[in-house]
């Protein structure tokens, strides 16, 4: 049962790219779930990953964690020569949200492997408490699919799909890892990935997401984006 809540998950961030899908063809639409997703990405960053990695580091550990955090911006930031060029004057806007749409899933894939494993690992031990832990996550991962769909959409269907697969079921991977190496894991096998997740949600928040809402003309939507998305993620944690 553990993982089959796990799979529910993966399906719910699937439902943020269908809502992408459906409204695909709206421009103040696009604007908006890009700033939904700015919202959401700092709630998790600041509400979410930052607090869970400072309850479970002490002491020297706050320097491993500080440069495993530098270290998933440097990733990031490597991995920016290796995806579509996203500066220029024409096709500028379009280059840049595919640009953001594939280091955001670097990022996301990540974060949603740890989270399936610490839902699995909650699930496993009390299925109700695994049940709210995951529809607290689902809040805040719908923004998250929307945002990786939206910016795919012009890229090939071959890559585009395989992203958008691997996005959405990296939850699913995350759990099964954990239910095949539960006994053998260590609690700062955590630390790790979660340090790594956060500099890169970090990155794509402070280098991506920020400068792209900060020039957006649609500052109104821009706005109520992101604050929708901010309390999705608050509203998140209510039920974690």
């Amino acid at each position: 049962m553990a993982l089959l809540v796990v799979l529910c998950l993966s399906i719910v961030f699937g439902l943020g790219m269908v809502f992408a899908k459906l409204t695909s063809n709206k421009a103040h639409v696009q604007s908006f779930i890009s700033s939904l997703s700015l919202g959401a990405m700092a709630g998790v960053a600041f509400l979410d990953l930052i607090p869970e990695i400072v309850e479970e580091t002490s002491g020297l550990g706050y320097l491993l964690v500080i440069a495993l955090c530098a270290l998933g911006i440097v990733i990031l930031k490597v991995l920016d020569h290796f995806v579509p060029e996203h500066e220029g004057s024409e096709e500028s806007e379009e280059g840049n949200l595919v640009h953001i749409g594939i280091m955001s899933a670097i990022a996301i894939v990540l974060h949603n492997i740890v989270e399936g494993m610490t839902v699995y690992s909650v699930a496993s031990q009390s299925l109700n408490s695994g049940i709210t832990l995951a529809l607290g996550v689902a809040l805040h991962n719908i923004p998250m699919g929307a945002l990786i769909y939206s910016t795919l959409k012009s890229e090939s269907k071959g890559k585009r799909n395989t992203i958008l697969i691997l996005s959405s079921f990296s939850t699913f991977i995350g759990g099964l890892v954990m239910m095949g190496l539960s006994s053998i894991l260590s609690p700062s096998f955590f630390i790790v990935l979660m340090s790594l997740a956060l500099g890169m949600v970090l990155y794509i928040l402070f280098w991506e997401l920020m400068p792209s809402a900060l020039h957006s003309k649609e500052k109104k939507t821009t706005i109520s984006g992101a604050v929708l998305g901010l309390l999705l993620v608050i509203a998140s944690l209510f039920l974690e």
